[in-house]
Formats: C-alpha cells, structure tokens, sequence
C-alpha cells in the first residue's frame, strides 16, 4: 500500500479533509486541540489508523466504480468468469505501454511522432503509416532516417527511471507470478521490486523455446518478450527487427502459443492490428476456439456502437474478449477492475 500514501497525502489536503471548527483541528473523522498536537498527540499510530480507514474507503467507491463500468456495458457476466479463472491462479497479465505513460513514458505512437522532427520523413506520409497500424514499418522508417541516434532515442525515451505513477502499482498486488509485456522500460520490474516481490528471473521471446516449463513452473517471472530499451540487440521494434528475431514467424509463432496456454488479462494494451494479434489468431484458426484458452483486455470503448462491434468481432477472432470501460478514464478504470478482480462484486 506504499504507492497509495502520495494520493493520500493529496486527499488530506483537501479541504473537506482538513479544516478547523471551534477551535479543534479536524483530519478527516479525526480531531485534536492544538495543544494535543503541539505535545505530540499525532503520533505515528493516529496517522496510521486514518491512512487504512482512507485506503478502505477509497477500495469501496473504487469497487462501486467496476461495477458501475459492468452494468454500463452489460459485462457482469464475463468479468464473473475471468474472477473464476482469476481465483484458480491462470490469468497472466499481458502489460501494454498505456501502463507506463503514467510514470512519464511515451505511447508508441507519440514516441514515433516526436522523433520525426529530426528528420526528413514526411509528417503526413508518416501519420498514415501509423493509422494503417504499421507500427513497425513507421519505426523502420525513423531508424533508417536517425542510423546509429535511433538507438540513442529509444534508450532516452524508455531507459530512464522516472517516478513510477498510476494503476501498475497494482500489479504486484493482483498478480504473484508471470507478467508479460512487450514494454521496453523498466516500469514493471520496478513495481514488483517496490512491492518486495522482485522476480525470479526476466525473459526475452528469444527463450520462446524454454516458456512452457517456465511458465508451468509458477515462479514469479517477467518475460520482456521483445526486449529492452537498453540493448538493441535482442530489441524487437523495426520491422528489420522483426524479421531478424523471428525469421518465418516460426519462433513468434511458438512464443505465442506457449503464453496462450495461460488466460492473458491484456492491460494497457491498444491491441490494434500488430504480429502478436496475428499470431494469435492464426492460432485460433488452427485449433479451434473452443480448444484454446480464452483471454480478456481492459479496453477504452469506442464511442460508436458500430465501431465497438466492429473491434469486438476482430479481438474475438484472436480469442480475446473484450471488457470495456468509458474512455477517458483509463488509470481509474483500470484500477476499479483490478481491485474488483480480487475482490467478491
């Protein structure tokens, strides 16, 4: 509860929490007279009983939250079944970089856009790449462009340790084994160590080879599975990237199948058109959907009804079932689903 204690320390200050009333000092249901406080009556105990009343408290409307989202988008259903499968110990979080543009740390899209400034690559040409979902093309494009200060950028933009922020101090505290992410800065890593539940060992889909018995093993890992900011020689961003560490799509192909043998819970994820999606799906279509584990993402819902059955449909060919809430409230949503995911609604 360590990453809680900030936004107390900022709920405190409100001033419904903290006012003064016939002469006594009120901090939330508390109040002392300020010669109590002068002779050392706020001792370390009082603080601590108005911090757990607090994190109570802001668990219940945050709970009363996730069940709002499930009766807006009728989903009560499908998150009771992803709770079943979460209490049996299955669900594997599948970590996108949405996670992390809390701490600071760019989306992929606006990583892409604010490097081309640079260089000679036509702003409009480059934005079309990347509303087609060519993410990896786009980023091959800016490589080719920088030469060697691509890799400088991407270590500037990912590598740095900035104060961690947001919803994935969560993590350690729902999930006590496996994480994926295709994240190339240390957020996660950092969360866990933070929470004291460091991880045994961290992977690279290079191991793809070795991801079943790791995964069936149940030790708390962290599977980078393109890689890290930090060494572009296992990194998996370019499209030249792509083909040097998977080839045919074979070892992709065999990485996928082996985190599929889990259910992923997808949080923070865009899951636009990528390779990963493509994977899935192809493996979807070879065994049958009701031959292979199911999986879910926390997912903003689009506006028009028209386009969420449209993106409803494309996720359900990969086996991915979606779990919407409001857009705009990304952080807040996600945390109410994840407090609610441990919790009886």
């Amino acid at each position: 509860m360590k990453h809680l204690k900030p936004i107390f320390a900022d709920a405190l200050s409100q001033e419904e929490n903290l006012f003064v009333d016939k002469g006594r000092v009120h901090i939330r249901d508390k109040h002392w007279a300020p010669d109590e406080i002068l002779e050392g009556l706020l001792k370390p105990e009082a603080y601590n009983d108005l911090f757990l009343d607090w994190v109570q408290e802001r668990k219940e409307e945050l709970i009363e939250s996730a069940k709002a989202i499930l009766d807006e988008f009728n989903l009560q259903d499908r998150f009771s079944k992803l709770r079943e499968v979460y209490a049996r110990g299955v669900v594997v979080p599948f970590v996108g970089a949405g996670l992390s543009v809390s701490s600071g740390y760019p989306g992929w899209t606006a990583f892409l856009k604010q490097n081309i400034r640079e260089t000679a690559i036509d702003p409009f040409e480059f934005d079309e790449i990347l509303r087609a979902g060519l993410y990896e093309d786009a980023a091959q494009r800016l490589a080719d462009a920088l030469g060697p200060a691509f890799n400088e950028v991407v270590e500037n933009a990912f590598g740095r340790s900035r104060d961690i922020s947001g919803c994935v101090q969560l993590l350690p505290h729902v999930f006590d084994s496996c994480v994926i992410t295709t994240n190339f800065d240390d957020v996660t890593k950092r969360c866990y160590e933070a929470a004291d539940k460091p991880f045994s060992e961290e992977l690279s889909g290079e191991h793809s080879r070795e991801l079943p018995r790791k995964l069936a093993e149940g030790k708390r890992i962290l599977l980078k599975l393109h890689g890290t900011s930090t060494s572009p020689r296992g990194r998996i961003l370019t499209a030249t990237e792509y083909r040097k560490h998977y080839g045919d799509g074979e070892e992709l192909q065999r990485a996928i199948e082996a985190i599929c043998s889990k259910t992923l819970l997808f949080v923070g994820c865009s899951l636009t058109v990528d390779r990963t999606l493509t994977a899935m799906k192809t493996f979807v279509q070879a065994n049958g959907h009701d031959n292979v584990a199911r999986h879910y993402a926390f997912l903003p819902a689009p506006i028009d009804g028209a386009e969420r059955i449209a993106r409803r449909d494309a996720l359900i060919e990969c086996n991915v079932y979606p779990i919407w809430y409001p857009a705009g409230t990304h952080d807040e949503s996600i945390e109410a689903l994840l407090l609610a995911l441990m919790e009886k609604i």
